[in-house]
């Protein structure tokens, strides 16, 4: 071996060496189940019912999970059946490293196997779920088990309303008499049936812990800038805009008996519903909204039975085939009390701007602003 030779594998050694002790400093990449978005992934774990169980339709079951981060609080949990998200609840008071707990409804209606599973979001934005859990719906002679109790050890706070709230009002529409959603039209009453509406879940008003959001840059305008500022401007959890007001969209809005559906022609892809619960018949808060995606592409107006029995007032198009297809969601909702009404190509038009923390919505049709928190609940501001 020449010297040439040797010094030239002694070079190509060190290098080798070189290369595995840099890497071996270098952070180890790809560890998704640590970390996401730059932060820590929340702990989640269904307790509640167990895999395989065999469910009953029509029959509720409370999803139990518990979810935790050990350096940041849970602000919300979300329910996911079959990947789409039918109820979430928020944590007033979100802390490190301890437990949140909640029992979440869901009514299977459809027999098959379904998926269910947890999502927990921390005060870093930061989500984390459950692993997949499997369960059977059959029809009730189907049956072979009964649902097991409640597992012992959990601490599940409920504060269910005993009243039926009283239904929202349209001040600009006129009073209409509203059908009952029943499997036959009953035209002889103008009452609904006595059968009371699905219980909600309602989370402790208590404030949850503003987030730590950093400058964009950017400040919102108009009705908007008026209601940031009185909620704390950047220091909220709202946080700072992330990108301009958003006018001159088309949109449309519905009340039901407890909440409302908001569509927005979204300029950057699908457009939008959100829907938004309401206990309370002033619609001045809640604890649970979602977005949905509009998905209504067909030429008849009404989805199902259920929406053209209600006349006028029936929901049409986006919404009817979302108050349809997802009966979870109309049981929480109950019947229309207004027909839809917003831009339909003229003005006014809707304003949407979105934050670090949460979006604004503009109903110019009713003068009311709904500021809804990524922690899943929401607050209505209105003027004359």
């Amino acid at each position: 071996m020449t010297r040439l030779q040797f010094f030239s594998q002694q070079v190509i050694v060190l290098f080798v060496v070189l290369i595995l002790s840099t890497a071996c400093t270098l952070p180890r990449l790809g560890k998704g189940n640590d970390s996401v978005g730059g932060g820590q992934m929340p702990q989640v774990t269904l307790t509640n019912p167990i895999a395989g169980q065999k469910l009953e339709t029509g029959q509720e079951l409370k999803v139990v999970s518990t979810a935790i981060d050990s350096t940041s609080g849970i602000v919300r949990v979300e329910l996911l059946v079959d990947n789409q998200v039918t109820w979430v609840d928020a944590n007033p008071q979100p802390q490190p490293n301890e437990p949140y707990i909640v029992a979440q409804p869901w009514t299977p209606l459809i027999p098959g196997s379904h998926v269910l599973q947890a999502r927990a979001y921390n005060t870093d934005n930061v989500a984390g779920q459950s692993e997949p859990l499997v369960v059977d719906v059959v029809v009730p002679a189907q049956a072979a088990v009964a649902e097991p109790p409640t597992p012992t050890g959990e601490i599940i706070a409920e504060n269910t309303p005993t009243n039926t709230p009283a239904p929202l009002v349209d001040a600009r529409a006129p009073a209409t008499t509203l059908l009952p959603a029943t499997n036959t039209p009953s035209p002889q009453t103008s009452t609904p049936t006595d059968t009371p509406p699905p219980t909600i879940t309602l989370t402790p008003t208590a404030t949850p812990t503003p987030g730590s959001f950093q400058a964009t840059g950017l400040e919102p305008d108009g009705r908007f800038k008026d209601i940031w500022q009185k909620i704390g401007a950047g220091e909220s959890r709202l946080g700072y805009p992330i990108g301009p007001e958003l006018t001159d969209r088309n949109f449309a809005r519905q009340y039901f008996e407890r909440g409302l559906m908001y569509w927005w022609d979204n300029p950057d892809g699908s457009d939008d519903i959100w829907v938004i619960d309401s206990p309370a018949a002033d619609l001045k808060s809640g604890a649970t909204w979602n977005r949905y995606p509009d998905e209504w592409a067909g030429d008849e107006a009404y989805a199902c039975d259920e929406a053209r029995r209600n006349g006028e007032m029936g929901p049409i198009r986006g919404f009817g085939w979302l108050w349809c297809a997802r009966p979870e969601l109309r049981a929480r909702l109950g019947n229309p009390r207004t027909g839809e009404a917003g831009s339909g190509g003229n003005p006014p038009f809707a304003h949407v701007q979105f934050f670090q923390g949460g979006v604004m919505l503009l109903n110019p049709l009713n003068n009311e602003v709904f500021v809804l928190f990524d922690q899943g609940d929401w607050l209505r501001f209105g003027w004359n």
